[in-house]
């Protein structure tokens, strides 16, 4: 009989929701006392999505705590329905029907900035061969990726997609506690990049897949853990591995423990953080690219309208000045985990190369900031010129009425038989002077156009 492998595989998936809230004003809410807590579920009844409440206590109460700030605390948790999500996603059928597996987990938790997280966790039982062609193939993998979204696609796109439409009608004004001030999905101005009016879910709407395996040391010493090794990527040996306890790849994760539940929620919550905040960033990095590209062209046109100009640069600078409070939420969540917990999610801000992420869009928020300076700089020059035209025509017609003006009084007042410049002006006709004005204020204008050349 062939000896079959019994393999529990932990998925989570960054995805894109219609939820945002004004989060400066929920930080300080909480810190004067407020809860924080939404007042009604976020999402509308359904079959398929089960509200229950965040598992884990927040706050320095015993290590099995972590003080998260309210940015780092989802707003809303679902169980999603197994047999609806095995019935919608034919990946998940491969799954439970060809690799003899099961759901063990199918949640979406629900963060700030338009941004939730689907947990999706399997376990499936085959045979070595069989996983090693899994492996080797990446189908393992991509059957895992696909299938969270498929559940995205079928269970909860609609779900959001009714929460825009009913945004107005259950969360209005004077609807939602104060503390809450969630923001109007349909008129994003931060995260205006996500929409939920297509029939089907766009597949950037989930953004990638992580997935993690924590296995025993004596699993590893079977055949199966050098399977498990070649799936992580893990160019050590088996040894190596047991003494380093983890290891973080790009996507896939290999964990070596002795209690494996107490372990995979250590990971869970630890790379929940990572993970929500990784998603901040890759969103934040298309909004910053596509807000340079739009003050590169408004740069570069002739004439750009200055409510035009207003508004983007507006937007740019709330979209930087939220980057920031983002990134210092972040810091002080790293600082707030503890336990196990705060070496994961160092090992994984780590391999993840998180704090390069944030030093390039800090980087990139500096080049943006200098070229809002360059436009605003290019607009007060434009200023500047008009009033220099403004103010060299007032000068024009005040040298003109003056010739003038010098021209009518040398004719009506009586000799004096003192020579001076009225007398200039008794031999220079109206018309003279006018020529003259004329000509001495075009003098000017040359003058001043070569002296700023």
């Amino acid at each position: 009989m062939t000896h079959k492998t019994n393999l529990r595989i932990a998925t989570l998936s960054p995805v894109r929701s219609p939820i945002s809230a004004n989060s400066e004003h929920r930080a300080a809410k909480a810190l004067q006392g407020g809860s924080g807590e939404a007042r009604r579920r976020m999402l509308p009844a359904s079959d398929a999505l089960l509200p229950f409440d965040w598992p884990w206590a927040n706050g320095y109460g015993t290590l099995a705590h972590d003080s998260l700030p309210i940015f780092f605390q989802p707003f809303d948790c679902y169980e999603i329905d197994h047999a609806a999500a095995r019935e919608r996603s034919k990946n998940l059928a491969r799954i439970c029907n060809d690799w003899n597996g099961e759901i063990e987990a199918c949640q979406l938790f629900l963060y700030d900035d338009t941004v939730a997280l689907l947990r999706l966790d399997v376990m499936i039982q085959v045979d070595e061969a069989t996983l090693a062609t899994l492996v080797e193939s990446g189908q393992l993998d991509r059957t895992l990726s696909d299938a969270a979204g498929d559940v995205y696609g079928a269970l909860i796109y609609p779900a959001f997609q009714t929460y825009c439409r009913e945004f107005s009608s259950r969360f209005g004004k004077r609807k939602v506690g104060d503390e809450q001030q969630l923001r109007d999905p349909n008129k994003l101005t931060v995260f205006k990049d996500v929409a939920f009016t297509e029939a089907t879910a766009p597949a950037s709407h989930v953004l990638w897949t992580g997935r993690s395996i924590v296995a025993s040391p004596d699993e590893l010493d079977q055949p199966v853990g050098e399977l498990l090794r070649q799936w992580a990527s893990y160019a050590g040996s088996i040894d190596d591995l047991k003494q380093a306890r983890h290891y973080v790849g790009s996507g896939n994760i290999l964990v070596v423990s002795d209690q494996p539940q107490d372990c995979r929620d250590d990971w869970f919550r630890g790379l929940s953080i990572c993970q929500f905040y990784n998603a901040i960033l890759f969103i934040y990095g298309a909004i910053l690219k596509s807000s340079y590209s739009q003050l590169t062209d408004l740069l570069g046109a002739k004439r750009a309208r200055n409510g035009e100009l207003n508004r983007l640069m507006a937007n740019i600078t709330v979209s930087l000045d939220h980057l920031e409070f983002s990134r210092l939420e972040f810091k002080e969540a790293r600082a707030g985990v503890q336990a196990n917990r705060a070496r994961i999610v160092e090992d994984t801000c780590a391999a993840w190369q998180l704090d390069t992420l944030i030093s390039s869009a800090l980087e990139r928020t500096d080049l943006i900031r200098s070229r809002i300076a360059r436009l605003l700089e290019a607009r007060k020059s434009r200023v500047d010129k008009t009033v220099e035209l403004i103010l060299a025509g007032i000068g024009g017609v005040a040298l003109v009425e003056l010739f003038l003006s010098l021209t009518t009084a040398s004719r009506s007042l009586p000799r004096d038989d003192f020579p001076g410049i009225l007398d200039v002006f008794l031999w220079l006709p109206p018309n003279g002077a006018i020529a003259l004005s004329s000509a001495l204020l075009v003098t000017i204008f040359i003058y001043i156009y070569l002296a700023k050349r």
